[in-house]
């Protein structure tokens, strides 16, 4: 699996270009090399999605660079549609995950990448990093809402991989 490298993209690990903000959590979500390697698998199997109860429009089987997912995102009355094309995936003995873009009218422009890490102390943590601006009409009426919305989109996402791993 090849992408792009590390320095080529914000959304892995460099800072957010000017007009955007990064958002980045992380938790520990498991211990040793088997949590770590199914922790790798579900990621690429779109587990954070569904376990985040998002709703598969087009869900590829696996994620690879290139395709494109179509998911709906259950939060309160709203369902927005959000799709994002994969641009990066990460395939090393001790970091695993991907990074995909917005595209086709989703409500932030950006990026998003979700990387799990095998400690040296054995703790294998989850990373969920977020670099965006608002782009529908609604997302910047929202203001500072929207951003509580991320937040707690990303507490789901960092405990969607719990019933797989505990």
């Amino acid at each position: 699996m090849t992408g792009f490298t590390r320095r080529e993209s914000p959304t892995l690990f460099g800072q957010a270009p000017a007009g955007y903000r990064l958002t980045e959590r992380s938790r520990v979500i498991g211990s040793g090399d088997a949590d770590f390697t199914r922790a790798r698998d579900l990621i690429w199997l779109w587990r954070i999605q569904t376990g985040s109860r998002f709703l598969p429009v087009q869900m590829p089987e696996r994620v690879i660079v290139g395709v494109v997912s179509q998911f709906r995102i259950p939060f309160g009355p709203l369902r927005p549609m959000v799709t994002c094309r994969v641009f990066s995936v990460v395939d090393e003995p001790r970091l695993a995950g991907f990074a995909h873009e917005a595209i086709r009218g989703h409500p932030q422009s950006g990026w998003e990448s979700f990387l799990v890490e095998l400690g040296a102390d054995g703790d294998v943590t989850l990373r969920v990093r977020v670099v965006s601006r608002a782009s529908a009409w609604w997302m910047r009426a929202a203001g500072p809402a929207a951003h509580v919305a991320l937040l707690l989109l990303l507490r789901r996402n960092l405990r969607s991989l719990d019933a797989h791993l505990r």
